[in-house]
């Protein structure tokens, strides 16, 4: 169906602007069958789960079926391990291969077998912000180094190890979110290009890579553009474009702010508030329309996953919005309730 054609000579649908001297908002036909768009999609368990429940991870893919998800925080505080997922069967522990550092709301990008985490809380450390970054290619980690400032819950960005950004978070230390940006160029880090434009914190985020990335939502001072101690749901969509960042929509992404958000690919962002309500772009978070959204009886118990797997950074689970989920999450108001649970959300 042309619901489910992704790319025309290689090029995304979403990226292609005219087609024959039409716009593709014109386009009736493909090669004699109507084209009648993408659905709003919908959500559904794809009935595999991770071998650890576990809320707060980091993960890093190009596509659904091909992550790598790690560390994050059960009940019993930060969790050592890392697990893959590969579309078919339940994500499996990746046994002898646990990352030095095991940190909640870490920033990750890359993919499963090339890609790079950073900062993160350490519960034993009295949750504590860290400023610590380690590299996995498939069989071991190494640069184990510092990134220049300590933080938890930012936005970062990267499809491969060697070329990834992370923007803002949270400091403990200092009470505050900040607008810090620091790159990874395979051998150091430095400061980003352009720093955040405002302090994020626990927003979504969707990027092709350090050079595209879409961020929306969070839990954060949104008016200000320096680090700061005030908090509150935020309902700005930034867009990066590897010269400057936007300000793209304010309010767009329904009628009231969300805490917990998630994206995937730049084209989209999906945020999720306490409706589970999934929100869909096709412009870089100008304009947003309403996706599916996620109820219960999909192998949860409530429709508001908090903080699932892959959230806050990276190349999440699938690179598109016809494609993608999420893995693991906390399902209910506190720590304890995590889940393992690997949904699926198709257009």
């Amino acid at each position: 169906m042309s619901n489910q054609v992704q790319k025309l000579n290689s090029i995304a649908l979403t990226d292609i602007e005219t087609f024959n001297g039409k716009t593709d908002a014109n386009i009736d036909k493909l090669n004699g069958k109507t084209f009648v768009g993408l659905t709003a999609g919908t959500w559904s368990d794809s009935g595999h789960n991770m071998a650890t429940s576990r809320s707060r991870a980091w993960g890093a893919g190009a596509t659904r079926s091909s992550m790598i998800v790690g560390n994050g925080n059960n009940s019993g505080g930060n969790i050592a391990t890392i697990e893959y997922y590969n579309g078919s069967g339940n994500s499996t522990i990746q046994s002898g291969k646990n990352p030095s550092q095991a940190y909640g709301t870490s920033n990750a990008g890359g993919t499963q077998t090339d890609c790079i985490k950073a900062g993160g809380f350490l519960t034993s450390a009295g949750n504590a912000s860290q400023d610590d970054s380690e590299v996995w290619n498939g069989t071991s980690w190494s640069n184990n180094t510092t990134v220049g400032y300590n933080w938890e819950a930012g936005q970062g960005a990267g499809a491969t190890s060697n070329a990834f950004t992370v923007w803002g978070g949270y400091t403990s230390q200092s009470g505050q979110s900040v607008v810090t940006g620091r790159t990874w160029n395979g051998s150091s880090w430095a400061d980003a290009a352009h720093a955040a434009p405002a302090p994020f914190y626990a927003a979504g985020s969707g990027a092709d890579n350090n050079q595209s990335v879409i961020v929306c939502a969070g839990y954060y001072n949104d008016t200000a553009t320096s680090a700061s101690s005030s908090f509150g749901s935020a309902d700005k969509c930034w867009y990066y474009n590897g010269s400057s960042w936007s300000n793209k929509s304010e309010g767009a992404a329904g009628s009231a702010a969300v805490y917990s958000a998630f994206g995937g690919g730049v084209t989209y962002g999906q945020t999720f508030g306490s409706s589970g309500t999934t929100y869909l772009t096709s412009d870089s978070g100008a304009t947003f329309s309403t996706g599916g959204s996620v109820a219960t009886g999909l192998g949860i118990s409530s429709s508001n996953p908090y903080f699932p797997a892959a959230c806050t950074g990276g190349n999440r689970c699938g690179n598109s919005n016809i494609n993608g989920g999420t893995i693991g999450g906390d399902y209910a108001a506190g720590e304890g309730n995590d889940a393992g649970a690997i949904l699926n959300f198709d257009r």
